[in-house]
């Protein structure tokens, strides 16, 4: 969309309308801080413009002191209406927000296959889901006190680091693993995990495939 030469005071306030139509077109808009930072400045100055305009025209018809008043009205009533107007946007995005978490929350915690989340400082569990629990039969606060070494034999430990030093960002085939079980026996798992962040204190999410 490009912006006119010449703009009076009715084809800017279209123009300014026409923007905010097309925010959901807009790809660099997906985010929604940025959506709300363009919407108020862009009904900011759609406000500014129009009560300007207006108080121009009625001026001539009014003494002083009431062109001041309403001057002043005219400010408070914009930062009382930008207010609520944040207030909505702000809401509607944690709305929104909220509920993509609980979506992806569910598909972690429904998962029918085994799956965890460890803090890649410590490799303590983070997060288990139901089929975790019942895989291995640990409860979730044992999940809790514990780490990846806790279920792994001695042997693997150093292969357990390496492995962790080698993750990739995005999908990883971290290939066969043995993992001890709440009653002491071990059993062969397959892993496939996702680094959610490349960093220290990132986090890793695997998905568990029994092969015994």
């Amino acid at each position: 969309m490009q912006l006119p030469y010449k703009l009076n005071r009715y084809s800017f306030c279209r123009f300014i309308l026409r923007c905010l139509a097309q925010i959901p077109k807009l790809k660099f808009m997906r985010s929604g801080a940025l959506k709300i930072a363009f919407i108020y400045v862009a009904a900011g100055v759609l406000w500014i413009t129009l009560s300007d305009k207006l108080l121009l025209a009625l001026q001539s018809h009014l003494d002083l002191q009431v062109v001041l008043f309403i001057s002043s009205i005219k400010g408070i009533g914009y930062v009382v209406l930008t207010g609520v107007l944040l207030y909505k946007l702000i809401r509607i995005h944690t709305k929104r927000l909220s509920e993509s978490e609980r979506r992806y929350r569910s598909y972690f915690d429904d998962n029918p296959n085994p799956m965890w989340i460890i803090d890649l400082r410590t490799l303590a569990f983070m997060a288990v889901n139901e089929a975790a629990i019942v895989f291995y039969g640990y409860s979730r606060e044992e999940f809790y006190r514990m780490n990846v070494l806790s279920i792994s034999p001695p042997e693997d430990i150093n292969a357990v680091y390496s492995a962790v030093r080698e993750l990739q960002p995005g999908m990883n085939d971290n290939g066969i693993w043995r993992h001890r079980k709440k009653d002491g026996t071990f059993v062969n798992v397959e892993i496939t995990s996702h680094l959610i962040r490349k960093q220290k204190n990132g986090n890793l999410m695997a998905m568990i495939k029994g092969l015994n």
